[in-house]
């Protein structure tokens, strides 16, 4: 008998019979009488309830069981018992625990109800019973793609089972435990996110997480832009897609117009009226009826836009994008020439200077290159210090340019322009610009090709844009000097063939001369000169005026062929002397005495170390020539 100090308090408990609580084994009994019975003894199993799916195992046990216990029954919910100290009936059941407990193999759902263990020594049994719930066996999990807004902020749902944790592991980035259910708190959803997420679910009833995957897809609000030509009518549309916006107005423009068509749902003037499914549904489109050839090219859709901010809608920045519709090969059959000349960019040391170029569609990207090859990609401005940024109205109007803060020597040439057409895979579209860094006033075109009796004209202008000039004077390559400006008309031509270009002024930086007839005296290197207003020191450049697709002027080309007639003179004199006195006497070289025959088979050798002839050297040939007529 073991003393009443160090025994535990028992609650032995006989169905059908009288609750007792045994207090260790002494005499002294407390008979306690349980209102509801099944909840006690359910309080002695352990787990009190526990879910299993099917295949899995069950582990029940007695909390407590009776000191120096000689059996523990089971009983199953279909009333078969046996006591587990035993053989069991079958290898499905196994002893557990050192007490009273049961382990129940590949559950299945006859398996499902109340099981009781009863621990028993003697008179002496304690009984407790577990519910078991049997779950089915989840071994997939298959959910659509979820789709997020970029920008937004999102509670993302990816599980709707009754998971008790998830381990989260998304695109690029580390994985999270999540308790409870399976979400994840996006506070701003960007496109790094996108892609398969892997999610491993902590599911009752089952030890094996279950793996499955949830495909993440983020959509950029953008305008869906393009045309349908049909019925003789040209259908525009310009719906937004991916956005919580609302239409507040819809408009159309020819980018060749300032003007623009005002398109309202159920308005028209005849030719122009709305396309679409209304505003509600996000659509902006015109449709054009019987068009004309102006109305093909380049089109500007801005669609107005508005959106709730707290309880308050309030109006955002239109989207714009540009609608290229190429005209039908009926009303163009032959292609046009892509004569655009190329735009020039004069620009003085150490003065910002912005590069520009325009495609007739949306852009993605665009870049530039400079003339050494290195590249530069336009960035916002983000204010002081930055060595370049984005100009222009955007890439969704199709304009991309770029500003750098300071221009050096190295700037001047040829630049390139590489543009990404939105939507569209493949090569990028092209545009070149030349950069000339220049002094404050300069040669819209330093060499101009011209005939002999024709018209030309000499364009100089201010760099780093319009700023007025104090005069405009030319210098001509006979040294006759001009002076110029708008009073200068052709009706008061000055030598009635000079005067000042019409439609330009020297007020917005124009020094610009028209020559009536050009004659050969005009041909040649003239001198552009003027004062920058707000400049001290007179500023100039140069013009070359030369004949045809000559690459040198006119009294260049007279030089080049006065020098070519000289050379000719001297092969010939030098021809003359070789045949007269021999090659080896004039190159200097003398033949060894030998006899007349070996003479005639001796190669004759030529010095290597220089092949030109100059003044000096024909000089020495005329000197040795008189000396030997001498002798």
């Amino acid at each position: 008998m073991r003393d009443v100090a160090d025994a535990l308090p028992t609650l032995i408990v006989e169905e059908g019979g009288t609750d007792v609580l045994l207090i260790g084994e002494t005499v002294n009994v407390i008979k306690l009488q349980f209102e509801h019975k099944l909840i006690a003894q359910n309080g002695l199993a352990w787990p009190p309830m526990v879910k299993v799916a099917v295949g899995n195992e069950a582990l029940i046990k007695l909390k407590t069981s009776v000191e120096g216990q000689s059996s523990c029954v089971v009983r199953s919910p279909r009333g078969q018992e046996f006591d587990i100290f035993n053989t069991p009936p079958s290898d499905k059941y196994e002893r557990w625990s050192d007490g009273c407990g049961v382990r129940i193999k590949d559950v299945r759902s006859e398996d499902l109800g109340r099981w009781r263990l009863s621990s028993t020594r003697g008179n002496n049994s304690l009984t407790g019973w577990s519910e078991l719930h049997v779950l089915e066996d989840t071994t997939r999990y298959d959910a659509p793609p979820i789709s997020l807004q970029d920008g937004a902020q999102a509670k993302v749902e990816l599980s709707s089972l009754d998971n008790s944790y998830c381990v989260v592991a998304k695109p690029f980035s580390d994985s999270s435990l999540v308790p409870g259910k399976c979400s994840v708190t996006l506070d701003r959803t960007t496109r790094a996110v996108q892609g398969n997420w892997q999610v491993y679910l902590g599911l009752p009833g089952q030890v094996s997480e279950l793996q499955t995957n949830r495909h993440v897809t983020v959509h950029t609000e953008r305008l869906d832009v393009g045309y349908v030509h049909a019925n003789k009518k040209i259908h525009l549309y310009c719906n937004i897609l991916n956005s919580d916006k609302e239409i507040t107005f819809c408009r159309f423009q020819k980018a060749s117009n300032m003007y623009g068509f005002n398109v309202v749902d159920g308005l028209s003037d005849g030719t122009h009226s709305y396309y679409g499914e209304g505003f509600a549904l996000k659509q902006c489109g015109m449709t054009i009826e019987s068009p004309k050839r102006q109305d093909y090219g380049s089109w500007r859709c801005s669609v107005g836009v508005q959106m709730l901010v707290g309880t308050v809608m309030q109006p955002q920045t239109p989207m714009q994008a540009l609608i290229s519709v190429p005209v039908p090969k009926t009303l163009n059959s032959v292609a046009n020439a892509d004569d655009k000349e190329l735009m020039s960019v004069f620009v003085t040391v150490d003065s910002p200077f912005t590069i520009s170029c325009h495609a007739e569609v949306s852009l993605n990207y665009c870049w530039f290159q400079h003339p050494n090859g290195t590249q530069f990609t336009p960035v916002a401005s983000e204010g002081a210090g930055q060595l370049f940024w984005y100009t222009g109205q955007g890439l969704d109007l199709g304009d991309c340019g770029v500003t750098f803060a300071h221009a050096n020597s190295s700037d001047s040439g040829i630049w390139k322009c590489y543009m990404g057409p939105r939507g569209t895979a493949g090569i990028e579209m092209t545009d070149k610009v030349q950069v000339r860094v220049t002094g404050p006033l300069a040669a819209n075109k330093q060499r101009v090709s011209v005939s002999v009796g024709d018209s030309a004209t000499l364009y100089c202008h201010t760099a780093n844009g319009r700023r007025a000039l104090n005069y405009c004077r030319f210098l001509s390559p006979k040294f006759l000097g001009l002076s110029v400006d708008e009073t200068v008309t052709k009706n008061k031509a000055i030598l009635d063939r000079f005067y000042f270009t019409p439609n330009r002024s020297i007020d917005v930086g124009d020094c610009s001369l028209n020559i009536i007839s050009v004659q050969e005296e005009d041909v040649g290197e003239w001198t552009c000169a003027a004062v920058v207003d707000g400049e001290v020191l007179e500023s100039r450049d140069t013009v070359t005026l030369y004949i045809g697709d000559q690459s040198y002027p006119l009294y260049q080309a007279g030089l080049i062929g006065t020098a070519v007639g000289v050379a000719v003179l001297v092969f010939v004199f030098i021809g003359f002397m070789g045949y007269k006195r021999g090659w080896y006497q004039l190159l200097g070289l003398r033949p060894a005495r030998q006899d007349s025959s070996a003479f005639s088979e001796a190669p004759v050798t030529f010095s290597t170390r220089s092949r030109s002839l100059t003044s000096t050297t024909l000089s020495s040939c005329s000197s040795e020539d008189s000396a030997v007529q001498r002798q």
